[in-house]
């Protein structure tokens, strides 16, 4: 995708709009900054649904994750050292058992362990385009809840139940996509709760939408919120003029954040939240096709680090902000949800809401950073400058010749003769070597590795 297409949303969604003084994103952000400052959920960053449900900003998603490894996964999340209280599936995944198993296994845990006698966990499960229309979602949805009803009635454990339509029909011109033939293979019950939604694809998601409401206005059901995935802003705008309860959530993609600006725009002024998913696959699988943007995220996650670290906010020293991080934390201090799945520890913690809750708000230098490199990755359209390390060698005592040495080829590069008391500004990138010999004759040098992060400023005495 070439710049020259992509400028205009991103510049719509992050520039100040004409005459308020504020652009979309920081538009967004007040809901961010409301939560953060007062109104939590257990320690972390939740944001307020249009019905008054507390929503919490960082989940995990488990909707492919191998199922052995789910219970554990969540029980750990729900944990006083990662407080992860939303989670998301999907009724296609079939492992909503697995997910009410984690869930109480964690919360026995946390009485156990913490004396916490009961929690608030948040579950999103999505409704797949083989059960749409009013019965059959009816009848996907009372499987989900039947499949969390131990985790209900737990006496540990508070579940909010929150429903999306998966996606608003099957697609013909979709490769994976098969209407006729996973219409035959479903099994029988579900055949005889409703006609195949593939032969009204213009209707049949209207009709799950009007089996969500009456789902969610009855106060005695578990489910909490309804909402809508892969949706376009047409079919936005049309269940915008159907509904009677208006979506409360939408679950969408990095790339419709940065390129539909519009979609996102109209979430705003309805008061829809989003939730981000597949985030690190449709970002940093890119990374090596822009490795400019990439440099730039690790450079905003080192300034990051040392803000944490003057402030106490870092237990450790070795302990630092990475840059997938700084990219999930830009969304959460955005108030948008972000639900990034893992089956590594060391990931799950730093994606935990205890460490993405810490990370100090960005400044405004850093959020424009972070948009561009995010949108350099996706697009694969790398920033025209890189990130450095600035190094300035002082020539204390004699003239110095400075050397760059490529560790790849085994050449060298001259950088600069530096004049006794005089400097020299070099900027490089951490690991590069530098030669620096005593004279013209090259009879001797002295071997210098570029050490810190980007955005490090480095003095050296030759």
């Amino acid at each position: 995708m070439k710049a020259s297409i992509s400028l205009l949303p991103l510049l719509l969604a992050l520039l100040p709009l004409e005459g308020s003084g504020q652009g979309l994103f920081s538009r967004m952000a007040k809901f961010a900054k409301t939560q953060f400052v007062g109104s939590l959920l257990k320690g972390i960053p939740t944001r307020t649904l249009s019905n008054g449900v507390e929503f919490p900003l960082i989940g995990l998603g488990v909707g492919n994750m191998l199922m052995d490894l789910i219970p554990s996964m969540i029980s750990r999340s729900l944990q006083p050292d990662k407080k992860v209280y939303l989670f998301d599936t999907s009724n296609i995944s079939h492992n909503e058992l697995y997910v009410a198993k984690g869930i109480i296994e964690g919360a026995e845990i946390l009485e156990r362990e913490s004396g916490v006698d009961k929690i608030e966990v948040h579950v999103i499960t999505k409704v797949w385009y083989t059960h749409l229309g009013y019965d059959r979602t009816l009848h996907a949805v009372q499987n989900s809840i039947n499949a969390f009803q131990e985790a209900i009635d737990h006496k540990n454990v508070d579940l909010k139940l929150h429903v999306m339509i998966h996606w608003p029909r099957c697609y013909d011109n979709v490769p994976w996509m098969n209407c006729e033939l996973e219409e035959n293979e479903l099994p029988q019950d579900v055949k005889d709760a409703g006609p195949p939604p593939h032969l009204d694809k213009a209707n049949a998601w209207k009709n799950s939408w009007k089996a969500l409401e009456s789902l969610v206005m009855n106060e005695e059901n578990v489910v909490s919120s309804i909402g809508v995935s892969n949706f376009h802003l047409k079919e936005l705008k049309m269940l915008d003029e159907m509904a009677t309860v208006k979506p409360q959530i939408i679950q969408t993609d990095a790339w419709s954040l940065l390129y539909d600006p519009m979609m996102i725009d109209f979430c705003h002024k309805h008061d829809i939240h989003v939730i981000a998913h597949n985030l690190m696959d449709g970002v940093f699988l890119k990374a090596d096709k822009a490795p400019f943007a990439f440099n730039h995220l690790a450079l905003v996650a080192n300034e990051l680090t040392k803000d944490m670290k003057n402030k106490g906010l870092l237990p450790s020293d070795k302990e630092e902000v990475t840059p997938a991080q700084v990219i999930l934390a830009w969304l959460v201090q955005h108030s948008i949800s972000v639900i990034p799945r893992t089956v590594n520890l060391r990931h799950l913690h730093e994606n935990s809401a205890v460490q993405l809750g810490s990370i100090p708000a960005m400044n405004e230098q850093q959020v424009q950073t972070v948009a561009l490199s995010v949108e350099a990755m996706i697009s694969e359209e790398d920033m025209p400058d890189d990130a450095y390390v600035k190094i300035t060698f002082h020539a204390k005592t004699k003239d110095i010749y400075l050397w760059w040495y490529d560790q790849e080829y085994g050449g060298e590069i001259q950088v600069a003769k530096i004049d006794q008391g005089s400097t020299w500004e070099e900027s490089s990138h951490p690991g590069h070597i530098f030669r620096v010999y005593d004279g013209p004759e090259k009879n001797s040098y002295e071997l210098f590795s570029v050490q810190g992060r980007y955005g490090d400023h480095r003095h050296v005495e030759l």
